[in-house]
């Protein structure tokens, strides 16, 4: 279900050995994308990092959890 406002992301696992991770975010209600700039050795790094960059960047309140 979505719902305006709503911030889709994607994890994409990089590098030559794809043991890095990036992240990138969609914001469905103004389809403005964010990538993450860097790589993370793990996904839990990326997460979150995406977890700070994200909830920073939204002004809603919290109707759930941030979903990986």
């Amino acid at each position: 279900m979505n719902h305006p406002g709503t911030v889709r992301v994607q994890f994409v696992p990089v590098g030559r050995h794809r043991r890095e991770w990036m992240w990138k975010a969609r914001d469905q209600g103004s389809n403005t994308i964010t990538i993450s700039g860097q790589r993370f050795e793990s996904l839990g790094d990326a997460v979150r990092d995406a977890r700070e960059q994200i909830d920073g960047l939204t002004q809603r309140r919290d109707d759930g959890p941030f979903v990986a």
